[in-house]
């Protein structure tokens, strides 16, 4: 895995995540997508799969920070839909990357259909992570929320403490994830987007119908849909993405966390990559 930066014409940095093959492949790339308030690192054993040799065909796969999340910067203004998928061109532009395919979660999936809408034929194919083909306003009181129950930790072991008050987490499956979602500057410990950020989100934000870009994708699209409570995608907002014929995995002790490394999210990505052949 190897961490980077771009430099955009906004004045800040775009940080992203690159894991390439070995070999060289012919295979296009993966471009991959996090969801509100998460970041490039939730897709680690995902970049590892598809680029390893135990993958049939492995790919150059890429994780994007969008603005304000991660290790990427946060302008003063620029939130917008269209900001975020102007993020995704940044990169690909900058690794010379004309076509892809995607995988998105969450909110994430807004910006990569964003994305196919600006860049028709640019999307060979897409994974969708529990989202349906809209974007919403964001209401003040989720902003509200998000500020209220950001914490700064004195130290690592306090996060733990934290954590553990209210899940039960090992210490070392923390030790093994922590960084993925929390990181520590200036001696403390705190969330990888700043506390400012839900509310520019929120300001900038709009309800955007995205249905059209399924015109604009190529290929085949693969849903995964969490079948417990706290999924964000109803069955009324599936049938937008199969009236293209597109396939349906209800991942099994999944809310919304359908990207969690479960065995039976590992073989609907691996099967997906291994009957395409460009």
């Amino acid at each position: 895995m190897q961490s980077n930066f771009l430099e955009t014409y906004e004045g800040f940095q775009i940080h992203f995540l690159e894991w390439k093959p070995k070999k060289q492949c012919n295979e296009l790339p993966v471009i991959c997508i996090h969801g509100n308030l998460s970041n490039a690192r939730m897709y680690k054993w995902i970049g590892d799969e598809l680029s390893s040799e135990r993958s049939e065909n492995p790919r150059h796969v890429v994780a994007i920070d969008i603005r304000g999340c991660g290790e990427s910067g946060m302008p003063e203004k620029g939130f917008s839909l269209q900001h975020m998928a102007m993020d995704i061109e940044a990169v690909m532009m900058h690794l010379r990357i004309s076509k892809a395919y995607f995988i998105a979660y969450s909110r994430g999936v807004a910006y990569a259909l964003q994305y196919a809408l600006r860049n028709p034929d640019h999307v060979q194919g897409m994974i969708i992570g529990d989202y349906p083909a809209y974007y919403t306003k964001l209401n003040e009181d989720w902003v509200k929320r998000m500020v209220n129950s950001y914490e700064l930790y004195d130290s690592w072991d306090s996060l733990y403490k934290a954590i553990t008050s209210i899940e039960h987490l090992s210490r070392e499956d923390f030790d093994a994830r922590r960084e993925d979602y929390y990181v520590e500057r200036e001696g403390k410990v705190q969330n990888r987007y700043l506390k400012e950020f839900p509310y520019r989100l929120q300001l900038e934000s709009n309800d955007y119908d995205l249905s059209s870009a399924m015109d604009n994708i190529n290929g085949k699209i693969l849903i995964l849909k969490g079948n417990e409570e706290g999924s964000l995608l109803s069955d009324e907002q599936i049938m937008v993405y199969q009236q293209n014929n597109h396939e349906v995995v209800r991942v099994e002790q999944a809310g919304h966390d359908v990207f969690e490394p479960r065995k039976q999210v590992k073989e609907a990505l691996m099967n997906y990559f291994k009957h395409i052949i460009i």
